[in-house]
């Protein structure tokens, strides 16, 4: 599956990553390793697949004011462009790229990428046929892209300015595969994040803009420690380019939360809010429902008590009662794990009238994912559907809505 961006005058195509590795340029002050940053499934949770591109340490941050700054860039068949900037990360597009940076020769596969150390004079050369690729600088916002004798040369994007960064800065740059029905989790990044969509179409969440659709040609960007999720409830998988200035001595990336005070986001089952649990499967060693492993530890807001279960595995279940008829537009959910058991892997919703939604997907126990519903009860009971078995439970239950008279 291919990506385009359709600009006047110029036509990005361009191979998905289905396989391709990272490379890193060989150049003082250092490169990172990409493992070091667990790439990979893990590295934005859920059912995404991360893939690092290329890497790069600065010895210190940027003195002044930097963006980034996306221009795609076509060259013909043997023809080159020689060059220099500010450190930016290459993309292949399509045909092949060869790359040379000093004495240093590379060879730039469609849907891989490189760094280019900031002031290192370079030469982009043409394959066998026209050459398209997207370089994106950090540079200070508005610099102009020094085109040389490219064919072509247009802007594509540039990001607000990243603000304060990080002292130990690690530049990154990363491909993102999100399949049809998928998720990452709601994560944040010891530093800024900029994306632009590439194919298909993403849900995309933050803690600043709330929910937005993202399609190809989408760009947004977010500051450090800012939640973050990225999800797919489309036909297609999607994919997006992500570019980051973290600090080297942090994670990449750490489980979060989206804020719960908000009015769109409060969460009516909260003990706070008058909600109860009307009921459970049953109760980890026998205890009532406000012992160690109660499940009122599933509506009390804090991530650090859960209900468990007696070893109901896929027959667990916990009701809750709200404080009034409510019309339910959404509800969150939070699988309890023991690492390789005791995991929620998708469950249903059935009200007291006998509605059953769902199954709902849970692709990871890292935080509270959200779904969308359109429904309307008193009480919610939420089922099991498939687990890996033992003492099954949950963190959090969450659900949001209006109350009605209907």
């Amino acid at each position: 599956m291919g990506f385009r961006f359709l600009l006047p005058g110029i036509l990005l195509t361009g191979l998905a990553l289905a396989a391709c590795g990272g490379s890193d340029v060989a150049a003082t002050p250092g490169d990172s390793d990409l493992g070091g940053l667990s790439m990979g499934g893990e590295a934005l949770g859920g059912n995404a697949r991360t893939t690092g591109l290329a890497s790069y340490v600065l010895e210190e941050p940027p003195t002044a004011e930097v963006a980034w700054i996306g221009t795609g860039v076509q060259i013909g068949r043997d023809a080159t462009l020689d060059h220099r900037h500010e450190l930016a990360f290459v993309y292949a597009v399509e045909g092949s790229h060869r790359l040379e940076i000093g004495s240093d020769r590379h060879g730039i596969d469609e849907g891989e990428g490189l760094v280019i150390p900031a002031g290192a004079t370079h030469r982009h050369e043409g394959g066998d046929g026209a050459t398209l690729f997207l370089e994106t600088r950090l540079a200070p916002p508005g610099s102009a892209y020094p085109a040389g004798d490219a064919d072509e040369a247009l802007s594509l994007f540039e990001s607000e300015p990243l603000g304060e960064l990080p002292q130990n800065p690690l530049v990154v740059f990363v491909h993102v595969l999100v399949p049809s029905g998928g998720e990452t989790s709601v994560h944040t990044h010891p530093g800024p994040e900029f994306i632009t969509q590439i194919e298909g179409r993403i849900n995309y969440e933050n803690a600043i803009i709330g929910a937005i659709e993202m399609e190809p040609g989408g760009f947004e960007g977010i500051p450090a420690g800012t939640a973050v999720q990225k999800r797919n409830p489309f036909a297609e998988d999607a994919e997006f380019l992500s570019w980051f200035v973290v600090d080297a001595n942090q994670p990449f990336a750490s489980p979060a939360r989206f804020p719960l005070s908000e009015t769109a986001r409060e969460n009516l089952a909260a003990l706070t809010a008058g909600a109860r649990v009307s009921g459970a499967s049953s109760i980890f060693g026998g205890g009532d429902n406000d012992s160690a492993w109660g499940a009122n530890n599933a509506i009390d807001g804090d991530p650090a008590t859960e209900w468990s279960s007696q070893g109901d595995g896929g027959e667990s279940w916990i009701e809750i009662e709200l404080p009034a008829r409510t019309r339910v537009t959404g509800i969150g959910f939070w699988t309890r794990t023991m690492g390789t058991s005791a995991e929620i892997h998708t469950f249903q919703v059935i009200t007291d009238e006998g509605e059953i939604h769902g199954p709902f997907q849970v692709n990871d126990a890292l935080s509270l994912h959200y779904f969308d519903t359109d429904l309307t009860a008193t009480r919610l009971r939420f089922e099991a559907v498939e687990t890996s078995g033992g003492n099954t439970g949950v963190v959090e239950v969450a659900i949001y809505g209006t109350a009605t008279s209907e």
